[in-house]
């Protein structure tokens, strides 16, 4: 579509053009509208742009934001903060107190109404408001993960999975993979058909040094077995002019971060599970906990994920231990 632009006068002798094609893409299609703003303008408190592991969980915390405002019939240019504060309402059954989540939210739709006011599609921003009066917790925000029981139930969605298409045991066996493995959705996008090993009793995964994460070989849960052999038996088949192990079709690009997160998301809501973070980044911890509720340690766990430091493994061990608490005042 052709982008049309408004010259509109701001103040004195000040030209402001606005961006119809952007106007009309927030409210016809938010999510994309919002990835595409994420990936050419968007920045953080630093005026540096995101990393894309964040990228992808802000479009997965933005599309939970959308999905309640159509569910409540408004959209991002007419929610106000009754709906921001009935959002966050419902967050709170998923969240657990004392996190970070509630403000990482009202952080993110403070960002992203700031540009529809700039773009004059909103004259107001709810959230500004409501962020003077938040603070961060002074402790180290909980992480987001799956409870054992949410996790074994997901491993079976993956394990029985019957797909009918190559794109189906694709988007399957991402999910198995992340959840198997532990690993970001950076590096997923990174693999190559031969970094898999599936022909020794415990299939593994090479996973390369990606900035500060450490090279490493993961071994494959077992539920992720069958699946992942039939997707690189599939993945092998295909004439590809690259040698990524997941692609987005047979051109042989690597996948979109976006896709991940849909696949993530997708599958989650066909095992009738939901969080507050719907992203890669819950399977990566939800398989790091699981490790630690084994008996590993810290430092193997961090080895696992390629952690240089124990911080992580140590964020995650304090929610067995919470656990552990609740459990025996019940």
């Amino acid at each position: 579509m052709a982008k049309r632009k408004l010259r509109v006068m701001v103040g004195f002798r000040q030209i402001q053009y606005i961006d119809f094609y952007d106007m009309e893409l927030w409210l016809s299609d938010p999510e994309e509208a919002y990835g595409q703003w994420q990936r050419e303008e968007a920045v953080g408190a630093d005026r540096r742009a995101f990393a894309e592991q964040s990228i992808v969980q802000h479009r997965s915390m933005f599309s939970r934001f959308n999905d309640y405002l159509i569910g409540h019939r408004q959209t991002v240019a007419t929610f106000g903060t009754d709906h921001v504060e009935g959002f966050f309402a419902e967050l709170a059954r998923d969240c657990s107190p004392g996190t970070t989540t509630k403000l990482r939210y009202l952080k993110l739709i403070d960002r992203f109404t700031r540009h529809l006011v700039n773009i004059q599609l909103r004259v107001d921003n709810p959230a500004a408001v409501l962020l003077i009066i938040e603070s961060w917790p002074e402790d180290e925000p909980t992480p987001i993960y799956l409870s054992a029981e949410d996790d074994a139930r997901l491993q079976r969605l993956c394990a029985s999975s019957r797909p009918e298409s190559f794109k189906q045991l694709r988007n399957v066996a991402i999910v198995a993979l992340f959840l198997a493995s532990g690993v970001t959705a950076a590096e997923l996008r990174q693999l190559r058909v031969d970094d898999i090993d599936m022909g020794s009793a415990r299939p593994t995964i090479f996973v390369d040094k990606r900035g500060a994460r450490i090279a490493r070989r993961v071994p494959i849960e077992m539920f992720a077995v069958e699946v992942l052999r039939a997707y690189l038996d599939a993945r092998r088949s295909m004439k590809c002019a690259t040698s990524w192990l997941f692609v987005t079709t047979a051109s042989g690009k690597p996948m979109r971060p976006d896709t991940l997160l849909i696949c993530v998301r997708a599958a989650l809501h066909e095992a009738n599970l939901s969080a507050s973070d719907e992203s890669p980044r819950l399977l990566r911890n939800t398989f790091g906990r699981r490790y630690l509720i084994a008996g590993k340690t810290n430092e193997e766990v961090s080895v696992l994920m390629g952690l240089s430091s124990h911080r992580t493994a140590t964020r995650l061990r304090q929610t067995l231990d919470r656990t552990l608490i609740e459990g025996t005042q019940r």
